[in-house]
């Protein structure tokens, strides 16, 4: 009988865990949006959907190693790759929902082209220029750049694209768009 509150305290601080993934992906968002020029509609940043892929890799020096190794990957780091792909595939409609109320909040501006994919760039708001000048979010930057020498395109490619260069060439099974 006292199994129930306790499964209630559980239930909570893992809601509390999942609300916190939202602020990492809004700086991991606005850092990329910002380190890949996002800046204006001409450069925006094409499907904000490849968020979810691509957080993991910004936030981990070790999990980016696994996305721009050239060598067989090991079975632990293959499953570890596809550990890191089902959470990216979980994480997509929270990354929807953090992209609808930070362009509410006019921190970035969504334009809709298509079904699918939608073009991402940075507002011109000064508490996210403030922001983003902190020497705090410099691994990031660095991270991001290691990744696009092996994934270059990374503002303009198609979502099955990416997951293709990061996981389908890696040995980890994809699906959908």
């Amino acid at each position: 009988m006292n199994e129930r509150p306790d499964r209630e305290a559980a239930r909570r601080r893992i809601m509390f865990v999942a609300g916190e993934d939202f602020y990492f992906l809004t700086y991991t968002l606005l850092v990329l949006l910002r380190d890949l020029g996002a800046a204006s509609p001409e450069r925006a940043f094409f499907d904000s959907r490849k968020l979810a892929y691509l957080a993991d890799f910004l936030g981990s020096d070790t999990d980016l190693k696994l996305a721009i190794t050239e060598a067989p990957l090991s079975e632990a780091a293959r499953s570890r790759l596809a550990l890191l792909y089902d959470r990216a595939v979980a994480r997509r409609i929270a990354v929807e929902r953090l992209v609808e109320a930070i362009e509410k909040r006019q921190l970035i501006h969504v334009a809709h082209s298509s079904r699918n994919a939608d073009h991402v760039h940075l507002g011109h708001h000064v508490e996210v220029k403030r922001l983003l000048e902190s020497p705090r979010y410099h691994p990031e930057t660095a991270r991001l750049r290691t990744l696009r020498q092996t994934v270059p395109q990374l503002r303009t490619m198609k979502l099955g694209t990416l997951k293709e260069k990061l996981f389908s060439t890696r040995g980890v099974r994809t699906w959908g768009d």
